[in-house]
């Protein structure tokens, strides 16, 4: 099988990572590896495909930061005093990686999602709902943007995706602090798959 149609081709990759027991997060890390700026064996799509291939992965990117905003916005009347400060912070932040996405989808010559009217969240009783399920929701975000990030063809998207998996990242260990638990507990941050 050739690279260039194992790393076009959604379907091969994911038999391949299958049939050797490599889960989301070390398939990423794997991949990342193609994202150098290889002169020699570049990947190489036709403008018109790679846009729209960026332009869909984005797309997916921006549902996943339109349900996180919800999911504040939802979960911010249960909490209070530095907690409700801390997702005020959080959910800004989610709004600046939502701006982002769109503008670099339009600037693609793509069109944005917009955010769903009603998301089917659980129930959030109390504080410690609401911070476990935004702890889910940000490691299923980080999962995501690890395995988009080796997809994109251009560097700036790359660019832009590590630097929302830091900030998001960010935001899991505080949750996790908030929780109790243990704010850094690995070496590497993988997230969960969705």
């Amino acid at each position: 099988m050739e690279l260039d149609h194992f790393l076009r081709d959604p379907q091969s990759r994911r038999r391949f990572f299958r049939m050797t027991g490599v889960g989301v997060a070390g398939a990423s890390a794997v991949l990342l590896g193609a994202c150098s700026d290889d002169t020699k064996n570049p990947v190489r799509l036709g403008p018109d495909e790679s846009d729209q291939a960026d332009v869909e992965i984005l797309n997916g990117l921006l549902d996943l930061e339109f349900m996180a905003i919800a999911a504040y916005k939802a979960g911010a009347p249960k909490l209070g005093g530095e907690r409700l400060g801390i997702v005020k912070v959080f959910l800004e932040q989610e709004q600046a990686h939502a701006d982002g996405l769109s503008g670099s989808i339009e600037e693609l010559d793509g069109k944005p999602n917009r955010a769903k009217s009603d998301y089917d969240f659980p129930v959030l009783r109390t504080e410690a709902d609401v911070l476990r399920f935004a702890l889910d929701l940000e490691n299923t975000a980080i999962a995501a943007y690890i395995d988009a990030l080796p997809k994109f063809s251009e560097k700036k998207l790359r660019s832009t995706a590590a630097s929302i998996i830091t900030n998001e990242a960010e935001h899991a260990s505080v949750l996790l602090d908030a929780l109790g638990r243990e704010p850094v507990p690995a070496a590497f941050v993988t997230g969960k798959a969705a």
